[in-house]
């Protein structure tokens, strides 16, 4: 299934929607935030440009993220419903109901973007 040191794992993709499950033993739960453990934001967006790249087929890395908003928390039992909808250089990024923002991104090895 995973490593104690993965955060996520995808458990099922359909075209540009994943389901994914977070690692409750990830380390990264101990200080975010003891006792009531929820999912970085950092870490939420870090896992979208992941994504985005097995989207588009090629490493790519977020230039700029855009209309940022975090609706509700998400703690490390959950498995939740990432939606990317990716045009040319730009990214959708619906995370459930708690999180959405818009991303740029290049392709990375490329001077294609």
């Amino acid at each position: 299934m995973w490593s104690n040191t993965e955060l996520y794992s995808i458990t099922a993709q359909d075209g540009s929607s994943f389901t994914v499950r977070f690692n409750a033993l990830h380390p990264i739960f101990a200080g975010h935030f003891p006792g009531h453990p929820i999912v970085p934001g950092a870490c939420l967006v870090q896992m979208a440009e992941d994504l985005s790249a097995l989207v588009i087929g090629r490493p790519v890395r977020f230039t700029a993220v855009r209309n940022l908003k975090f609706r509700q928390p998400l703690t490390p039992d959950a498995e939740v419903t990432v939606a990317l909808q990716c045009e040319q250089s730009n990214i959708k990024c619906q995370i459930a109901d708690s999180a959405s923002f818009s991303a740029t991104y290049m392709c990375l090895g490329s001077d294609v973007q």
